[in-house]
């Protein structure tokens, strides 16, 4: 799933100039019985570390909203 997601942030930042995130309750999200160990597989918060780090290198702006 790493390989997936390298390639995946890479292609998002290289066909960007900006980069947008919502900062969504992830935590919240895991509470639900449900959908938590989907949530928790999906590894959002390593994809949001590769976006980061590749916006910087590439020099890209990446930015954070805040949920409403």
């Amino acid at each position: 799933m790493t390989d997936f997601l390298h390639k995946l942030s890479t292609e998002i930042i290289r066909e960007n100039q900006t980069v947008v995130l919502e900062d969504l309750n992830v935590s919240g999200m895991v509470k639900n019985r449900k959908l938590s160990r989907a949530i928790s597989d999906l590894g959002w918060r390593i994809f949001r570390t590769f976006l980061e780090g590749k916006a910087e290198k590439y020099g890209r702006d990446f930015r954070v909203i805040s949920r409403p």
